[in-house]
């Protein structure tokens, strides 16, 4: 495996890694910039669905946010982008080193296949698949009052390979075909099986059904008590295809076995996993969010964002109803303001950044989650809010999947609402001495400072790298060193890495110099007075290509929060 994870000079000088710049630095366990131990309100066990930003960093950022220790499998045991994770590995590490932790959040493709890439194959035969899976049963029977949240996946239309373009298309026709009566589209069924190779179809077909039989076992493992809450997430789809009578499959069992109060089925992979983290803290808390929602271009019962197969304001409420919240009509009834921004118009967004602005100065918790262009941020829009509010003053940004964006808020909140009530370790009682204190406005401030940082890395991703020109840049450097496929790069890694970080750092860098740097925040209260803080400086990048592709960046930075005493 290539080393892939390049930080710039200068930047470099800061953590204290010079000499290094243009060398290879590889990323194992947690996060690259490692905190020094708080008090925690618990552990969480993780086991992600991949290393990629959403599915790694952003649900440990999430968890520290909300106050909690992670634990998660060695980084090489989960694999890198083709080369799939060691699903035995993982499940050993899950029965053995976890006795510790408080709950479980377990992404089973990882378990079972090696990751979510290497699910879309049939590699992996169905019995090792099961054999795998196994070690979730080992945990609930060693530790049966842990709390076990899981989540599997609904096969995505489009696999790997070659292939993947002609059998999506094939895929969604069959289904309009066979199953949905659409007999005029017949001959463009046939026309599309003649081009593709028989056993091409007959491995996707296989994959499928595997995938499927594994989904349905999950949802009777959930029925037996395996799980607590378990997850089915439909992966990349649209409104038709063949994972559609899958998916009415499978809510049919659920409904059969009656365990709709503990096992869903919505849109999403990669973000399942901060949402299930999420829950874990708003139910410690023992808090309820409320949530309003309001939407931009469209609304959301109007519109379906890309890569879905529900109506948006389906999807958002599924979320929040997976956290344990509720959605209410006004923001002024609620915990959080959730901004959805919406695409599928060219209708102006200004009216919605004037209302993000407004609830912003008017001192409520706002959320926002961009998901007009998928994978990017709207520069409409945040041309609209610069100068007016800073993305600091957000609870949560995300321009990947608003999943993120709630899960980062509402574990924020959370956590503040313990603070504001007195209950943060170590111990309960308000009458306490200057030690515990101490450790409390800890705790405060490393919550802070992982959120804060998220919010960073989320922006960095879809804006300065995905929204700017540097993806596209990056992208057209890899044809020019002879790479003739930017998302599996076989031989330039380490050039194209260099390039991607040198020319994402100028927008990064601008980034937090505008929007964060010198901010002041209210962190809750210590149990006696309020905490508060103010961001101090940037101490480190830490960027790469996770995998051998330019379609994504990790951003992971390490921010420095300073007390500030002028407030307390």
């Amino acid at each position: 495996m290539p080393d892939h994870a390049l930080s710039r000079r200068g930047l470099l000088r800061a953590a204290g890694l010079t000499g290094l710049a243009g060398a290879g630095l590889t990323a194992l366990g947690p996060p690259a910039h490692a905190r020094p131990k708080t008090p925690r309100l618990g552990t969480i066990a993780l086991v992600p669905l991949d290393d990629r930003p959403y599915t790694w960093y952003a649900p440990q950022q999430i968890a520290t946010g909300a106050g909690y220790d992670t634990l998660l499998p060695p980084r090489e045991t989960l694999g890198r982008h083709f080369a799939p994770g060691d699903g035995r590995a993982v499940g050993q590490w899950l029965t053995s080193s976890t006795t510790q932790a408080d709950a479980l959040v377990v992404a089973l493709p990882m378990l079972a296949y090696g990751g979510l890439l290497n699910s879309r194959n049939s590699s992996v035969p169905e019995a090792e698949a099961f054999a795998r899976l196994a070690a979730v049963r080992t945990v609930r029977q060693r530790r049966p009052h842990r709390r076990l949240y899981a989540f599997d996946t609904i096969m995505r239309l489009t696999p790997e390979g070659p292939w993947r373009n002609e059998l999506r298309a094939w895929a969604t026709v069959k289904d309009e075909v066979d199953n949905l009566g659409m007999v005029e589209k017949r001959p463009q069924l046939d026309a599309l099986e003649s081009q593709i190779p028989v056993d091409v179809r007959d491995d996707y077909l296989a994959t499928r059904a595997r995938n499927h039989r594994i989904n349905l076992t999950m949802i009777e493992w959930a029925a037996e008590g395996i799980f607590d809450f378990l997850v089915v997430g439909q992966d990349d789809a649209t409104g038709h295809g063949l994972h559609r009578p899958e998916s009415q499959a499978l809510a049919a069992r659920i409904a059969e076995l009656g365990v709709g109060d503990r096992v869903v089925i919505y849109p999403g992979a990669d973000v399942v996993a901060a949402l299930l983290i999420a829950k874990i803290a708003v139910r410690d808390a023992d808090v309820r969010p409320r949530v309003s929602v309001e939407y931009s271009r469209v609304p959301g019962e109007e519109w379906t964002a890309p890569y879905q197969n529900i109506p948006y304001a389906q999807l958002v409420k599924g979320y929040v109803d997976i956290l344990g919240g509720t959605v209410v009509d006004r923001p002024e009834q609620a915990d959080l303001v959730l901004m959805a921004n919406t695409g599928g118009s060219s209708a102006s967004v200004a009216p919605f950044a004037d209302r993000l602005v407004a609830h912003v100065r008017a001192g409520r918790l706002v959320a926002l989650g961009d998901d007009a262009i998928a994978g990017h941020s709207d520069r409409r829009l945040l041309s609209l809010l610069n100068g007016r509010i800073r993305y600091v003053e957000l609870a949560g940004y995300s321009g990947w999947n608003i999943g993120i964006s709630l899960a980062q808020a509402t574990s924020r909140w959370a956590l503040r609402q313990r603070s504001l009530r007195g209950d943060l370790p170590p111990g309960a009682p308000r009458t306490v001495g200057e030690p515990v204190l101490a450790a409390r406005r800890a705790l405060l401030h490393d919550a802070a400072r992982a959120t804060i940082e998220l919010s960073i890395s989320e922006l960095v991703q879809t804006d300065s790298y995905r929204a700017s020109n540097v993806r596209t840049a990056t992208t057209a450097y890899a044809s020019a060193l002879g790479e003739p496929d930017p998302q599996n790069i076989a031989t330039h890694f380490a050039e194209i890495n260099a390039y991607a970080v040198d020319n994402t750092v100028p927008h990064a860098e601008k980034l937090f110099a505008d929007e964060f740097a010198g901010a002041t925040l209210a962190l809750g209260s210590d149990g006696r007075a309020p905490v508060t803080a103010r961001v101090d400086r940037l101490d480190a990048w830490h960027l790469y290509l996770p995998w051998n592709r330019t379609g994504e960046i990790a951003a992971e930075p390490r921010i420095v929060l300073t007390p500030d005493r002028g407030r307390r």
